[in-house]
């Protein structure tokens, strides 16, 4: 069993806009994006959207954020990864985007098999008083996983079979049951019998506040332990 890090940022790491099309006042529609670079790779990826390019490499599990234009709702927009050395493309998609909106982009994988992704970030505030919480599976080698919220019982399992790749529902709990535990463990396995990570004792989750847990490595070598990276995410 590989060693277990859990790293719990309190503040999302909020970098320069890396697109040059900042928000210039209220006649401009932007929507915002926000960039996971998950690949197991050392290299740093350069993002493009459209024909706006980030103006620095992004290094492994740290976030960056831009804004982008658009005409509208549901704009489509076509978002590419590729590497810093050599300027590799790695992959691109098409992403429908909305102006006032949040979302993130992440790429899992290697440079022979990256997958990229974008989803909407759900800003609504949770229900008074609790937490919410949704995450991704970013590990290839962990296989499919459930996860646990406030303790190690079978009323405790709010995820079921989270497969490599794969983006969970937002989940609300109070804040205590985030505190006491998140545990991840292989799917269809009890927490008794083997955890993948167990973060307990945590008192950095604050009720009326919504987070994003990424799964992964500690580094960008397969081998390396698994951690869950915590970054707060925009609620208004």
């Amino acid at each position: 069993m590989k060693k277990i890090l859990i790293v719990l940022l309190g503040s999302l790491i909020l970098l320069p806009a890396c697109f040059d099309d900042p928000i210039t006042g209220p006649e401009n529609l932007t929507a915002r994006l926000i960039f996971y670079n998950n690949l197991m790779e050392a290299d740093k990826i350069i993002w493009k959207v459209e024909e706006a390019e980030s103006t620095s490499g992004q290094s492994y599990g740290i976030p960056y954020e831009g804004t982008v234009e658009v005409g509208g709702y549901d704009h489509p927009v076509r978002i590419a990864a590729s590497t810093l050395e050599g300027g590799v493309t790695l992959d691109s998609l098409d992403c429908s985007l909305d102006p006032f909106s949040y979302y993130m982009v992440s790429i899992i994988g290697t440079e022979e098999e990256p997958r990229l992704q974008c989803d909407s970030m759900d800003t609504s505030f949770p229900s008074p008083g609790m937490v919410k919480m949704r995450f991704l599976q970013a590990s290839e080698s962990m296989g499919e996983v459930d996860i646990y919220i406030g303790g190690d019982l079978p009323e405790h399992r709010r995820f079921i079979g989270i497969a490599y790749g794969q983006l969970s529902e937002y989940v609300e709990a109070t804040e205590e049951s985030f505190w006491t535990a998140i545990i991840v463990t292989p799917a269809q396995t009890a927490p008794a019998d083997s955890i993948i990570l167990s973060y307990t004792v945590n008192i950095n989750f604050a009720h009326n506040k919504t987070y994003f847990g990424i799964i992964n490595h500690n580094e960008t070598d397969p081998e390396s332990s698994f951690r869950m990276q915590v970054f707060d995410q925009p609620s208004y």
